[in-house]
């Protein structure tokens, strides 16, 4: 008996588990059954095993402890700055993916299925065993597909004894053949078919193949393929794509890795080429300006006889000679200047030549010029593989904008010192020349012309130097950087994971089974379960009664102990045990509902022969004159009752009526009147209470539901109990939830919940042994085997 409400901490989560799911075992036991045999079918037919495959690629970022860069700055060749994070997304980019495609001809991969007539099997790819490979003339031209496969056979030359050979003679398209190797116009664009050089097994399906567009293509391989860094310190690249056939997946890698480090030495290749293009012509203009100084020193000796200088003039000449190279030394620098001023209010940020910065002795104008042309080569990079909008391209044109200005000034100051200097050399060769005056005029001009030409032939010798320098940088150009680890694929596929599949099918059904279970009982706007009545009603339950298909009569003198009969035989035990709690003497018992058809007349009845064979004197009263059921229960429905002894037509002596079992006695509603409503309330019924309790042990009052009427509650002063009958399925819990509020059900005396009609939950209601019902309480059902059921039959 529960005297008080329950709180959900004071429940076993475990037990409360149990009891609300286990019922149902048959159906989340199919439920498991049906999703692991999909898990099963789904894995082995539908499901695509994926193969990951790794390498690892080293960037040669000086930042970050790596820089084999010395050959050409000891070249003075202008070394490229890579960044990891940069060198990510360049081999990422779409251009050397796009390259991948084309040389794989990945665009038009083919697959194999079986076909069971019209049925097309799971399709699975055919790389390795494909016979043919399909080159397409202009990739991006093509005609796609779509989801369409096209189905294709081969034929091969006939060999010896009339055997095929291995050899394909043609490939056959809706019943049309193409000749191998040659470029042939078909539905789908000009295509050529190749036979398949990466061939490992012979296919054993239909073939198939799908066209796709390369740059349609591209970003689905994009997609696959991941690069990552170990972390910020680290200057290596970790390379993973994920296949469904790890050769391809190898060779995707491979090639994408062979075509990273050729676009790094056609990079440096085309530095090297921009600098050997300024040099050479740079070179004929300095040979041509040579020439003429040389043809001029001819010309003058013939003509003037000049042969040798004296001693002093010698000197002089030095002096003069000196200060005359620093002019021009002076002199190339403005040129230089000329040309850097040129190179830094340029608007192109494409990589063109940079001017040579190597006559200038200022680290910090190299730095600045090298940082420009650095940007600049990154900013061409990016514009290669991404548009004007992207981030990182943005942020380099922001970097040349930075630099522009300050190379500029940087110009303007070096300028300015240089044509100061240039001013005070061209001073001093002033007071040089006054002293050479004395020298012959003729052997003068021969050393003015002397002295250009050795300025000339110095630059000629430069020149040449550095051309064969830059040509030695471009034939030895490596990549920056270094393959660690070639691609190599994982043995074992990497999805879809076994364990994970039947985890989250065994999850998803599961949970659809309590989804379903939990929704079905949830949204019944009835009362399922004792749970919900101990948290809607202060009220007492008393006892549990399940529900019973056989007849209202179930229990027997000498019967055998069934379920229903121990439970009332618990609600007789529990109202003693009230009585001696509340030390009362419970005689009189009011049994009521607050709706029909919610079993107080079946508890009633049952109630009073539980009592009775208790070997108690008990009657049973039918108060219930509208709808008399236990009175037609008991077979005194014809019989004079409650509604005569009201009218003062009968005695009680002559409404009592005796029933088939012992100590048990009944009294009928009787016939009803006009005024036996009226009646009822009269005092005559607590005359007749009165004569009962005399006579009786226990006298159990059937009276009608609260709801509808209202006798019941004024029947409650003369009792001594109240069992208010709820009903499993029955009951709305809107009415139990304004129970505590309601007059009528605070005017009942003593009174306490029998909660009736609980059936068994679950799929297998019919389930002996322990049983889930929507109580508390495991209930034992009473097993009868084939044999006992045959002779009952």
């Amino acid at each position: 008996m529960q005297t008080h409400k329950k709180t959900g901490n004071e429940m076993n989560i475990i037990s409360l588990a149990l009891n609300w799911y286990l019922p149902y075992w048959p159906l989340f036991l199919i439920l498991i059954v049906l999703g692991s045999a999909g898990a099963l079918v789904y894995l082995n037919f539908f499901a695509t095993p994926v193969y990951e495959t790794y390498a690892t690629v080293m960037v040669k970022d000086e930042k970050k402890g790596v820089d084999e860069s010395g050959m050409g700055e000891a070249l003075q060749i202008f070394p490229t700055k890579n960044i990891v994070e940069n060198e990510m997304e360049v081999i990422h980019s779409r251009k050397l993916i796009t390259d991948v495609i084309n040389q794989l001809h990945l665009y038009a991969p083919v697959s194999e299925a079986a076909d069971f007539g019209s049925l097309k099997m799971h399709a699975t790819s055919a790389y390795l065993s494909s016979p043919i490979t399909i080159v397409a003339q202009d990739p991006d031209q093509v005609k796609e597909t779509g989801d369409t496969d096209v189905l294709f056979s081969v034929n091969y030359f006939p060999g010896p004894n009339g055997k095929a050979s291995k050899e394909i003679k043609e490939v056959v398209i809706d019943k049309k053949a193409y000749p191998m190797n040659t470029w042939c116009n078909t539905p789908y664009g000009v295509l050529k078919f190749e036979k398949n050089a990466r061939q490992t097994t012979d296919s054993t399906g239909q073939l198939y193949f799908d066209l796709y567009k390369t740059k349609n293509l591209a970003p689905t391989i994009s997609l696959n393929l991941v690069v990552t860094s170990e972390n910020k310190l680290s200057s290596t690249m970790d390379l993973t794509y994920s296949d469904a056939v790890p050769q391809r997946g190898e060779d995707i890698m491979n090639h994408l890795l062979l075509a990273y480090n050729q676009l790094s030495i056609d990079e440096q290749r085309g530095t090297a080429a921009n600098t050997l293009a300024f040099i050479e012509t740079r070179l004929k203009s300095v040979r041509h300006e040579l020439d003429s100084i040389e043809g001029k020193i001819q010309t003058f000796r013939t003509n003037q006889g000049v042969v040798d200088l004296t001693e002093q003039g010698k000197q002089y000449l030095e002096n003069v000679g000196t200060n005359d190279r620093k002019i021009a030394d002076l002199s190339m620098e403005l040129a230089a200047l000329d040309e850097m001023e040129r190179y830094a209010n340029s608007k192109d940020n494409n990589t063109e030549t940079v001017p040579s910065t190597m006559d200038i002795p200022d680290p910090v104008l190299t730095d600045l010029m090298q940082k420009m042309y650095t940007a600049k080569v990154e900013y061409g990079k990016l514009m290669k593989t991404t548009g004007e909008n992207n981030p990182a391209a943005i942020e380099l044109a922001k970097v040349i904008e930075q630099t522009r200005p300050m190379i500029l000034e940087k110009l303007r100051m070096h300028r300015i010192n240089l044509e100061a200097g240039k001013k005070d050399l061209t001073s001093t060769s002033g007071n040089y020349n006054s002293m050479l005056r004395g020298i012959p005029q003729k052997e003068k001009e021969l050393l003015a012309i002397s002295r250009e030409q050795a300025i000339k032939r110095s630059i000629y010798d430069f020149l040449l130097e550095k051309r064969e320098q830059t040509a030695l940088a471009s034939s030895s150009a490596v990549s920056d950087s270094k393959i660690i680890d070639m691609a190599n694929s994982s043995v074992l596929p990497v999805s879809p994971k076994k364990m994970l599949v039947y985890f989250a099918v065994l999850v998803g059904f599961l949970g659809l089974g309590i989804a379903y279970v939990s929704a079905k009982e949830l949204l019944n706007k009835k009362i399922l379960f004792r749970s919900e009545i101990e948290s809607l009603t202060n009220a007492p339950i008393i006892a549990e009664i399940s529900a019973n298909k056989e007849d209202a009569s179930l229990i027997k003198t000498g019967s055998k102990v069934s379920v229903v009969a121990e439970q009332f035989r618990h609600l007789r035990a529990a109202i003693a045990l009230v009585g001696r709690q509340k030390e009362l003497a419970i005689k009189r018992i009011l049994v009521t509902s607050s709706i029909s058809s919610e079993g107080k007349t079946y508890i009633s009845t049952n109630l009073a022969r539980s009592l009775a064979l208790a070997g108690n004197k008990v009657v049973l009263v039918d108060l219930d004159i509208r709808i008399p059921k236990a009175s037609s229960i008991m077979g005194v429905a014809n019989e004079a009752g409650v509604a005569e002894f009201l009218e003062g037509t009968k005695t009680p002596e002559e409404i009592i009526s005796s029933t088939t079992d012992d100590n048990l006695f009944v009294i009928g509603a009787g016939q009803q009147k006009d005024n036996s409503r009226e009646l009822i309330l009269s005092s005559r019924l607590k005359s007749l209470l009165q004569y009962l309790s005399n006579t009786f042990d226990y006298i159990v009052l059937d009276a009608s539901p609260i709801d509808p009427v209202s006798e019941s509650y004024v029947f409650s002063e003369y009792c001594d109990m109240t069992l208010f009958v709820m009903r499993h399925g029955r009951t709305p819990k809107a009415m139990v939830q304004i129970l505590d509020s309601n007059n009528k059900f605070k005017a009942l005396k003593n009174p306490h919940i029998v909660f009736n009609g609980i059936r068994s939950r679950g799929v297998l209601k019919r389930m002996y042994g322990y049983s889930y019902g929507y109580g508390y309480e495991n209930v034992y059902r009473e097993k009868r085997s084939r044999k006992h059921k045959l002779q009952h039959a």
